[in-house]
């Protein structure tokens, strides 16, 4: 488009471009990072490279919600996303609608296939036969939901190349349509997350555990969150300067897909978190108890020096268990690593730590430190007994 000589250069040098490229780039790398995570634990529970049905759908969507992604990248911002429409040539403008209506079909098939790989993860692992009655119904909803998304925004325009401006012809209300597909959307999201929670309350277990399932498979609802967001800016399908204020716009549909698949990824990886965060726990634990023992023995060395050296013979100082726990990410194993001080003797003198291999038994060691008088004392009582003998 020409540029309005009434406007002035520091609105036509306005640009978002900058932050729609990272805001699109960043999800490539938390998507790959979480599937990733997830196929892992999913062959090492199985102790293969076999995945389950859930798992080869959320491995597709991931696969799909990239793709939108690099599609944006593509053409989003090299093409005006983020700059005002009348800094824009003609050809930018027919570049970015053309990658506007690309990304839309992948958009469309990156949320509807994370919620049927969620449903899969749910009839796997809820073996009740009415819930998944459900499932199944509602995994059924969600493909019609897809089918009927992809053919009206498949014949959107008539000739489809009217949708980016290269034709004259007749179009759907995008406006209107954006907003139907947001709607729909989000009231399956909210069905599909709380779907398990009633199925989770009613189960035999622990008020705690049931609240952490809860908990578990309701984080999706975020993604809810996001949907409803996303609705705020839908106005600037509509607007005169569409590159501008969609901007917002293109940044939400691709964290949508991403927290969606993060979520969704979540319940099969939690226990490998467990377990990481027990281990970090540990480990700063350890180094606290660790700093504390070297104060307390550097501060009993002091007192020690001050009142004239060591302290009375056979007078014993023992050190506290430091334990290390080490939980094996691959196979959720958990070993131990345990070491222990016992010594005898003075506070200043050398004491020996003993450290037990991954695995190993539990071994107490105690070290006992004499000085020669005493052997001598020892000795010199000995031969006096055996002369009275």
């Amino acid at each position: 488009m020409a540029t309005n000589s009434t406007l002035s250069p520091e609105y036509l040098a306005e640009s978002k471009t900058g932050l729609v490229t990272t805001m699109y780039a960043i999800p490539i790398a938390l998507e790959a990072l979480s599937t990733g995570w997830r196929l892992w634990a999913s062959a090492s529970a199985q102790s293969g490279f076999w995945f389950s049905f859930d798992d080869y759908l959320m491995l597709f969507a991931t696969l799909v919600a990239m793709t939108v992604c690099v599609l944006g990248i593509v053409y989003g911002p090299p093409n005006g996303l983020g700059r005002h429409i009348e800094a824009l040539s003609k050809h930018q403008v027919q570049q970015f609608l053309k990658g506007d209506y690309i990304f839309s079909h992948f958009y469309d098939i990156a949320i509807a296939f994370t919620k049927l790989s969620i449903l899969a993860l749910y009839y796997r692992i809820f073996v009740t036969r009415k819930f998944r009655l459900i499932v199944l119904g509602t995994a059924c909803f969600v493909i019609v939901w897809v089918i009927v998304m992809e053919v009206t925004l498949g014949f959107g325009c008539r000739p489809i190349k009217a949708w980016w401006g290269e034709a004259k012809g007749k179009c759907i209300n995008k406006e209107a349509f954006t907003y139907f597909t947001n709607v729909t959307n989000m009231v399956i999201d909210l069905w599909v997350f709380l779907m398990p929670i009633p199925v989770i309350l009613g189960l035999q277990a622990a008020k705690e555990k049931r609240i952490i399932l809860c908990l578990m498979f309701g984080v999706g609802l975020v993604v809810c969150a996001i949907s409803a967001a996303r609705l705020s800016f839908v106005f600037g399908v509509a607007s005169a300067d569409f590159t501008w204020n969609e901007a917002s716009l293109g940044i939400l549909s691709a964290w949508e897909p991403c927290c969606a698949i993060l979520c969704a990824n979540f319940p099969p990886i939690y226990r490998h978190l467990v377990i990481i965060s027990e281990f970090l726990r540990a480990g700063v634990r350890n180094v606290t108890q660790w700093t504390v023992t070297q104060s307390r023995s550097a501060a009993t060395g002091v007192s020690s020096d001050r009142h004239g050296g060591s302290k009375g013979k056979g007078e014993v100082q023992h050190h506290d268990w430091a334990k290390l726990n080490h939980s094996d990410a691959f196979t959720g194993e958990t070993n131990r690593t345990v070491t222990e001080v016992s010594a005898q003797g003075p506070p200043s003198d050398a004491v020996e730590m003993d450290g037990m291999k991954v695995g190993g038994i539990m071994v107490e060691r105690a070290f006992t430190q004499v000085s020669a008088q005493d052997v001598e004392a020892a000795c010199s009582s000995r031969d006096i007994e055996e002369g009275k003998e």
